[in-house]
């Protein structure tokens, strides 16, 4: 993806620099100190009833992942037992449902039942909220790609890390490895360092989104999973048969599904290995050179490019590829990174050639940016017209909002029609 600082090296070992957890020691992950046992009071019910009495003590039963609280009453092949929560006596219930039972003619015969608790029964929340120290909270969530969790940890969970890390892998045997990311994604190709908290070192993986294949290295380009829907929506947008350039895209999770839903394919990005995995999963989901073109260069050169705009000279492209005259004719055109992409629609202002474009439908504009709470809608457009240098026609515009991205922070996309006066500005008819 693009912007314009230098790219350091991806750190996947380095620990960062974390709070002194002072006299205190981080625990030990002592699985087998989680195993107890809960004497419950239990009722035995003829096996008839079963279904029954759960509904009929629905609320009084033991509630406990991966337990069941109607369970075998030993060599009995005529009553099962049924367990009340562990801190429930018979003299709990409501005498309204005891007399009930009585009524139905029920004999509530009760025992004692040991119930065995052990590590692998409890949650991932459960286990951290025991071992960490007051002020110290579990992560609420991680974002999954493929076998890799991906957390955001807060500065007073640092020393945790590798505890958080190992239990993750403990209570998700589909991951494989945890990542924690350090610091804020500031190079040109929106990879951030991140360090290998628990698990393997392998950060290639494969992510599947509404039918499409994505192999990646998330050390080494960009990827979201919470973009999903955002994708789908998009792509659900365009049809059959059309033409659809993304200027800034990363490992394909617009190109791909595009090209898989029939339409032509120009993709670019610029990070070689974004442009790399692209064309690793252009194969991987069977699609041919025909119905999706890769290229790897900056986004404004690579529309002039496209657009075989006489705007000066352009860096190395693939020798296969070359540019009808009058340039590509396409329906629209995707620009995903929220953090610039605004300041590339400079490159739209004289780009369309009048003698291919003045008797068509110029293409539609998707660009991805980031709002802030002090900023309006009006805001967002009157700084997508500065950087057009002109103004967007009226009733062509939408503003869609993606998701919040952090507090006062949100991803919106802009979508309209390029502006004839934009297109052609400075290009003889």
């Amino acid at each position: 993806m693009e912007s314009s600082a230098v790219v350091p090296a991806t750190t996947i070992d380095a620990a960062p620099t974390a709070p002194s957890t002072s006299a205190r020691e981080v625990p030990a992950l002592d699985r087998e100190s989680f195993r107890q046992v809960l004497n419950v009071t239990a009722l035995r019910v003829p096996n008839r009833k079963c279904s029954e009495m759960m509904k009929a003590f629905r609320g009084f039963t033991l509630d406990r992942p991966r337990l069941r609280c109607i369970v075998q009453n030993g060599d009995s092949s005529e009553t099962k037992l049924l367990l009340l929560d562990e801190n429930i006596k018979l003299e709990d219930l409501p005498p309204e449902l005891l007399n009930r039972m009585q009524a139905e003619g029920v004999t509530l015969a009760t025992t004692n039942h040991p119930v065995v608790l052990d590590y692998s029964m409890l949650s991932t929340d459960a286990v951290l909220k025991r071992l960490l120290p007051a002020g110290v909270d579990a992560p609420s969530s991680f974002e999954t790609i493929g076998h890799i969790a991906h957390l955001n940890l807060r500065d007073e969970q640092l020393p945790y890390r590798h505890l958080i890390g190992t239990v993750l892998l403990d209570k998700n045997p589909h991951l494989k490895t945890v990542v924690n990311k350090l610091g804020s994604i500031e190079n040109q190709y929106r990879v951030f360092e991140m360090e290998v908290i628990a698990g393997e070192k392998k950060l290639e993986t494969e992510v599947t989104q509404h039918g499409a294949r994505f192999r990646l290295d998330f050390s080494q380009v960009y990827w979201n999973s919470r973009l999903e829907s955002e994708h789908l929506r998009l792509v659900s947008s365009f049809q059959q048969g059309q033409v659809l350039v993304d200027m800034m895209a990363g490992i394909g999770p617009f190109a791909i599904p595009a090209a898989q839903k029939g339409l032509t394919v120009y993709a670019n990005d610029l990070n070689p290995r974004s442009a790399h995995y692209l064309a690793v999963n252009a194969r991987l989901n069977r699609l041919g050179p025909s119905g999706l073109h890769v290229f790897n260069m900056d986004g404004r050169a690579f529309l002039r490019l496209l657009n075989s705009a006489d705007l000066g000279s352009l860096p190395d492209v693939p020798e296969c590829f070359a540019p009808p005259a009058g340039g590509v004719v396409f329906d629209h055109l995707v620009m995903n990174l929220p953090a610039s992409a605004i300041e590339f629609l400079d490159a739209l202002s004289g780009a369309f050639d009048p003698a291919t474009w003045s008797e068509r439908s110029l293409p539609w504009v998707h660009c991805y940016t980031f709002k802030r709470a002090a900023e309006t809608e009006a805001d967002i457009l009157a700084k997508a017209e500065h950087y057009l240098g002109g103004p967007l026609e009226p009733g062509s515009c939408s503003v869609h909002t993606v998701r919040d991205v952090a507090p006062n922070k949100l991803m919106l996309c802009l979508s309209f029609r390029v502006p004839r006066d934009v297109a052609f500005l400075g290009r003889a008819a």
